[in-house]
């Protein structure tokens, strides 16, 4: 009878970190639809980068909203997940949107050099080709970092960048495992189909924050103060708009 409890309990738990995640699946879908029909109805190409741009603008605080509720429990948001997600997305969307643009901009930047430097193939061009490459992956790592403690903490854009540029050095072992998913997941779309991105988002979110947990307990722990959040939702902990002469 115990062995059957304790496996029924244990199925009871899992389900409701599924069903958890496939909800915030749903609505990191939901606040991304934009994005989502721009890149089903446009095709890939350097005179659609506009679209893209402009469908992409909210992506910021979708990513950092799913990143701040995975770093909660279903005990803490199961009861008004989607009054939370909605109410977190519009708190955070120009704080977010100050972070995110700038990096949204060098991340087109860099797609159109290389775009440009694939054209005509020279040793130079495959070398510059290959440099962007390698600076589009720290622009992404560097930019998980940025949106994830945006997430949870309250600091200065220029503060949020020092860092999220300080992590990405000083953790390697979480920049790696970053990147390692990261990896994982193009492969899944590469032979699978992009669109799975779709189904999994928040589960790789979820890999994300858990990941990168160590950095967020870095933080609370030598840049920031505690400070009190008022409201609906679950109260956590907030950083202050100054950050110590440690970085």
């Amino acid at each position: 009878m115990n062995g059957n409890s304790q496996h029924f309990g244990g199925f009871y738990s899992f389900s409701r970190y599924a069903f958890w995640l496939i909800t915030l699946n749903f609505l990191f879908i939901v606040s991304n639809i934009i994005a989502v029909l721009a890149f089903m109805v446009f095709i890939p190409s350097i005179s659609n980068a506009l679209f893209y741009f402009l469908s992409l603008i909210p992506t910021g605080a979708a990513c950092s909203t799913t990143f701040y509720l995975l770093s909660l429990s279903p005990d803490q948001t199961d009861k008004s997940l989607i009054k939370t997600f909605m109410k977190v997305y519009r708190r955070n969307f120009v704080d977010v949107s100050k972070v995110w643009l700038p990096i949204l901009i060098v991340f087109f930047l860099f797609i159109i050099d290389i775009q440009y430097f694939q054209q005509e193939y020279t040793v130079f061009n495959q070398a510059m080709n290959g440099l962007f490459l390698v600076l589009l992956v720290l622009l992404s790592i560097f930019s998980l970092y940025a949106l994830m403690i945006t997430a949870h903490f309250h600091f200065r854009v220029r503060d949020v960048y020092r860092l999220a540029i300080y992590y990405m050095f000083t953790k390697i072992k979480v920049t790696t495992g970053n990147m390692a998913i990261g990896f994982l997941t193009l492969v899944g779309m590469f032979f699978i189909s992009d669109f799975i991105i779709l189904f999994i988002a928040s589960l790789v979110a979820w890999f994300l924050t858990i990941n990168s947990a160590p950095v967020l307990e870095d933080i609370k722990n030598h840049f920031m103060e505690k400070k009190a959040i008022n409201g609906d939702e679950p109260e956590v902990e907030k950083g202050i708009k100054t950050l110590s002469s440690e970085v």
